[in-house]
């Protein structure tokens, strides 16, 4: 069963115009489509705001408009998407107006941000990578960031680094084995196998709302649940007190080492689906499993 505390959906949607006109709703029906990866492309969104009036209407469609969406269940309500629109149309219904906003997280930044710089001298990687992230000037870096990265072995010398700046960090990110991606304005880097260092894992069972069985996939496992704002890219979460009805999805010809889903796992991609009126306010959680000391 349901943790009892998942009762009561809310919701608040803020919006930001270019020119710092701002809106906030609360009370309108809103449906939602939220998709976060770890991989360096925007995480997106799809966001259906019935019958708002025309002032809200006039600032959803203007270009990187930013909407603040945080949503989840009464006493457990974080943000779930800090993004720019991309683009934004209406449509009509028999009792309703709806306006659709897709938006991507620093989609401004991502599109349009380059990098040119000739290092004449010895520098690390890891200065090369904190300079490119400076030259996204309206996201931040993240707390701890750097750990991931080289610090005295492998060096830059004499080399002109050009170009759009996510292709650069594309670039190194390859080569020297660590992910980046934007999530919610803040430039995260963290290696293919490792959480966010100093997070606790989010536990997922039956009683904290888990939907079904997971499944089992080649790298690790997926999982429904009711929503929840804590499942975000880069974190861990724990299954527990899983049985050994475990679907196996389409992994066949494949030699399956286990029956259970039960372990700790690196989240990789959360869909977050939801209508604050009825229908899904759930979650789907994709990981890789790491290993726990």
């Amino acid at each position: 069963m349901a943790n009892t505390d998942q009762f009561e959906r809310v919701y608040s949607l803020d919006i930001t115009s270019v020119d710092g006109v701002q809106r906030s709703i609360s009370g309108l029906k809103i449906v939602f489509d939220v998709t976060k990866t770890i991989l360096s492309f925007p995480n997106l969104a799809k966001i259906d705001l019935y019958n708002a009036n025309e002032t809200t209407v006039a600032l959803l469609q203007k270009k990187y408009t930013k909407v603040t969406l945080n949503a989840g269940y009464k006493g457990n309500v974080k943000l779930l998407f800090k993004g720019e629109i991309r683009n934004a149309f209406q449509s009509r219904n028999p009792t309703d107006r709806i306006t659709t906003v897709y938006a991507g997280v620093g989609q401004r930044d991502w599109e349009n941000t380059s990098f040119n710089r000739t290092y004449a001298q010895s520098v690390t990687i890891e200065q090369t990578v904190v300079d490119i992230m400076k030259s996204f000037q309206g996201l931040t870096i993240a707390q701890g960031a750097t750990d991931v990265l080289p610090k005295t072995s492998d060096k830059l010398r004499g080399q002109m680094l050009s170009g759009a700046s996510a292709a650069l960090m594309d670039d190194l990110a390859k080569e020297y084995g660590f992910d980046w991606s934007i999530q919610d304005g803040e430039i995260v880097l963290t290696t293919d196998q490792n959480p966010i260092v100093g997070d606790a894992a989010t536990v997922i069972n039956a009683a904290t709302g888990m939907i079904n069985s997971p499944t089992i996939t080649v790298v690790g496992a997926n999982v429904t649940t009711l929503l929840n704002p804590d499942l975000v890219p880069n974190r861990a979460f724990q299954i527990t007190s899983v049985g050994a009805d475990v679907q196996f999805g389409n992994l066949f010809f494949k030699t399956i080492p286990r029956t259970s889903a039960e372990g700790t796992y690196k989240i990789q991609e959360v869909n977050f689906k939801g209508d604050s009126r009825h229908g899904d306010w759930l979650c789907t959680v994709k990981g890789r499993t790491i290993n726990v000391n």
